[in-house]
């Protein structure tokens, strides 16, 4: 009796401990796809028995909070979900684990993940997309189904107002709906900072150029760089004076209350077009990946991609939990799920449920898009890269805007600063 009485109040006390330990820690920034996945925490926790929790930070104190917990070495949580941009940097300083070297990861089902490939380095995975979005142009569609002005650009231009597949049509559109100060052709980002530098990039990727090569030499100072630049500038005559001074929130407020026709921006706007509190083309707005030159529009290029996604603290305790939410949470009907709540999804099936492009048929252009791009960073996934970016190119943009240096000029500036960087940084 006395044995069978030990024997219970040990599995008691084992059930206690296994409680104890099945639980995953999940940290995150205050933000809308966050609030998406959160949505399906308590499924987890009911299919595997394991609990998830969360700690949440402001977006801008969130990365500082995060490297002063790595760095003090009292790491509490086991999943950071974190920007791409972030990751080489943790991985790095060994502070998240490989996930290719947890059993089980195959199960991920990674070839169904658009722009999974941005998540290795160096031969290891760290990284899984969960929010995935391209750059290209959010457009008013009731604007471009108006018997009217499809009659009046077909006159003007000779060929039927569609969403922009080639940056002459693209052109061609910003002009026609210029009419200050009820409408703008399109809206910008021109506040010298990374929005700046995204129509550079998409421009200069549209074009068949880069930004480095092989040898992590600077090429965009090249003629088609020259080119992109100079479109930028041209761009700009047909947006508002006052977008000289814009970023993303700008841009998204000018296109959403309906002043622009189209907004060069990246899809997780189609998320703010559709909410009725703040915006007046609720139901009028859809979006095309950026448009490439005529000769060019059929190739697959490098188009600006922007993902936050999942990563495993290599301090963490419980990583087979860890990793056990990862795979959940990206499971294709927990991403179908969540996404009303706020979240553009990272797997092909899910962007193509046809329940979800019921919901957003805006996510037929950005599959299309995804499939056909190369998904690129906006900041190259390299120590160096938020350097690159925003210490060289931005100016670079800016100076030829505000009509300081020609377009060559600023950009064999650019190269020359870059070039040193790397070389300082033992490159070459």
């Amino acid at each position: 009796m006395v044995k069978r009485k030990v024997i219970v109040v040990m599995l008691a006390c084992l059930l206690i401990v296994s409680s104890i330990f099945s639980q995953v820690k999940l940290v995150s920034e205050v933000g809308i796809h966050t609030e998406a996945w959160k949505t399906v925490m308590n499924d987890f926790q009911e299919e595997t028995g394991i609990k998830a929790t969360i700690q949440q930070f402001p977006y801008s104190n969130y990365f500082d909070q995060l490297m002063l917990t790595f760095t003090s070495g009292r790491v509490d949580f086991d999943v950071p979900y974190i920007s791409m941009l972030w990751y080489p940097a943790l991985a790095t300083a060994s502070y998240i684990y490989p996930l290719n070297k947890l059993s089980g990861y195959e199960e991920l089902n990674l070839e169904d993940i658009s722009g999974i490939d941005n998540g290795w380095q160096n031969g290891n995975l760290y990284y899984i997309p969960y929010m995935n979005e391209l750059g290209g142009i959010v457009y008013r569609t009731d604007l471009f189904n108006d018997p009217k002005e499809k009659a009046a650009f077909q006159e003007q231009y000779g060929y039927e107002l569609v969403p922009p597949k080639t940056l002459e049509q693209y052109r061609d559109i910003a002009e026609f709906f210029y009419r200050p100060p009820e409408l703008y052709g399109v809206t910008l980002m021109g506040q010298r900072s990374i929005f700046l530098a995204t129509h550079f990039l998409q421009r200069l990727w549209a074009r068949g150029g880069n930004l480095l090569d092989s040898e992590m030499k600077p090429i965009f100072n090249s003629k088609e760089g020259i080119e992109a630049l100079q479109e930028v500038g041209e761009m700009f005559k047909y947006a508002n004076p006052s977008a000289k001074t814009y970023v993303f929130q700008d841009a998204l407020t000018e296109f959403t209350q309906g002043r622009s026709a189209m907004a060069e921006i990246w899809t997780t706007a189609m998320l703010y077009t559709e909410n009725p509190e703040t915006s007046r083309v609720v139901g009028k707005a859809s979006f095309v990946g950026f448009p490439r030159p005529e000769e060019l529009k059929n190739e697959k290029l490098p188009m600006l991609y922007i993902s936050w996604g999942f990563t495993i603290s290599s301090a963490s305790k419980n990583k087979d939990q860890a990793l056990q939410w990862i795979k959940f949470v990206t499971d294709t009907k927990n991403e179908v799920k969540a996404a009303p709540y706020g979240n553009i999804p990272a797997r092909f099936s899910s962007i193509n449920d046809e329940e979800l492009r019921a919901k957003f048929p805006w996510l037929e252009g950005f599959s299309e898009a995804m499939e056909n791009s190369i998904p690129t960073p906006m900041v190259p996934l390299i120590p160096e890269g938020n350097s690159i970016i925003n210490d060289y190119i931005a100016p670079a943009v800016s100076e030829y805007l505000s009509g300081s240096k020609t377009a060559e000029r600023a950009l064999n500036d650019a190269a020359d600063g870059v070039y040193k960087l790397m070389k300082e940084h033992g490159y070459y």
